[in-house]
């Protein structure tokens, strides 16, 4: 139980987290160039998926396979990668370091893939085998490994301090705040909150930090609320669940607190949840390193028509992380792409690891694979609660702040 609290714990961080459509052998639509690389045919490009399928964290990562196939099959779709249609394999490491390490192996040595696309927790387990075999692999960047190792690509870090939820409160009218953070989860709640302290003192906002219970009593969100009318708080954020956050945002806005920012760190709020609170919740903003899938904008329009199209099978394809393994997928597919008609692991490593402005087709902010390699992402897709709180409005696809130096 430890375990499986932990890896959604890692899961969450990350975040705050099927059919084979597509993948199949067809016939080139382009050159037929024959290439010596390990998973590149004249006709084909073959990649490993290497994902937590069962174990701790399946539940939330298993969708993104879903999300893969949908890119690949947009991609075979159009003829493929320079006349090469995209396949993978696939394997599960079970969230066990030791068994990633092992099916990494499998994908590489047996299966002859080209690289590998990991949505994992547990990607430790073979990232120095894949380094030290140049594997490019694409990712989520789970764990300090991927800020370790450059033949690995992630659009996001969480490592370090910013000021962009500081800078957003401010230019949003805010100007003193208070963070929750959760008693259930002291490290990584806590470690969350001072975080966001350190961004909005960055900006120099004054800060009220307190821990609750998840879920909250009745008189502890009758305590804060009063905190928050002596204080004058106008900006109410935290690493508390959106639900829980949720009900000290409404309690705050009957007792009359102004609020001008509300910013969430937990999940983007469900079906559920704006049904419950309909214009109450209007507001509630999320900062997020992607669009939520269940946001309204050209880029997650595509990303529902792919879906439909390519993952029918996935019941609900508003599942974050199907959303990121279809953002992943194009990154894998931008680094073929860098790699030239005739792909070597090299070349996808260095032609992708130059790439500037990398938005996957906009559902990320704009990355630079080079200038932001380990380093803790500054900029943010905003999305909030529209004024009926039935949908999300995105706010600023990429809202930009700075690293804070130590």
């Amino acid at each position: 139980m430890v375990a499986r609290r932990s890896t959604a714990i890692l899961v969450g961080v990350w975040l705050c987290a099927v059919a084979l459509g597509g993948c199949g052998s067809g016939p080139s639509q382009g050159s037929a160039r024959t290439c010596h690389t390990p998973g590149v045919t004249a006709n084909e490009i073959r990649a490993g998926l290497l994902y937590t399928f069962t174990g701790a964290g399946s539940e939330a990562l298993g969708p993104s396979r879903a999300g893969i196939a949908a890119r690949f099959g947009v991609e075979n779709a159009v003829g493929g990668v320079n006349g090469r249609r995209l396949a993978y394999d696939w394997r599960d490491d079970q969230s066990q370091s030791a068994i990633n390490s092992v099916m990494a192996r499998e994908l590489v040595e047996k299966h002859q893939d080209f690289g590998l696309i990991e949505m994992s927790t547990v990607a430790t387990g073979s990232a120095k085998y894949l380094a030290d075999q140049g594997v490019p692999v694409a990712g989520i960047a789970a764990e300090p490994v991927w800020a370790q190792n450059r033949n690995m690509f992630a659009f996001s870090y969480s490592q370090g301090d910013i000021d962009t939820y500081g800078r957003y409160a401010k230019d949003h009218g805010g100007s003193r705040a208070i963070v929750l953070s959760a008693r259930i989860a002291p490290r990584f709640s806590a470690d969350a909150a001072v975080q966001k302290e350190k961004s909005l003192q960055a900006v120099g906002m004054p800060v009220v930090m307190t821990a609750v219970d998840e879920p909250p009593t009745d008189t502890q969100i009758d305590s804060v609320v009063r905190e928050m009318l002596d204080e004058k708080i106008d900006v109410l954020t935290g690493s508390v669940t959106t639900g829980t956050f949720a009900r000290f945002m409404v309690a705050a806005r009957q007792a009359g607190v102004h609020l001008k920012v509300a910013i969430s760190g937990g999940e983007v709020p469900n079906a559920e949840m704006l049904a419950q609170y309909g214009p109450r919740l209007a507001g509630l903003t999320m900062g997020a390193t992607y669009l939520p899938p269940q946001s309204k904008s050209p880029a997650t329009d595509a990303y529902h028509a792919a879906m439909a199209a390519y993952s029918p099978d996935l019941p609900d394809p508003d599942q974050t992380l199907a959303l990121i393994g279809y953002a992943v997928a194009d990154m894998f597919i931008r680094g073929l792409k860098a790699a030239g008609p005739c792909p070597t692991r090299q070349s996808f490593i260095a032609g992708l690891r130059v790439a500037k402005n990398y938005t996957a087709a906009g559902l990320v902010p704009a990355t630079d694979f080079e200038r932001d390699f380990g380093r803790s992402t500054t900029c943010f897709a905003f999305i909030a609660v529209n004024s009926a709180g039935n949908s999300l409005d995105v706010v600023d696809p990429s809202y930009c702040g700075q690293r804070l130096s130590h």
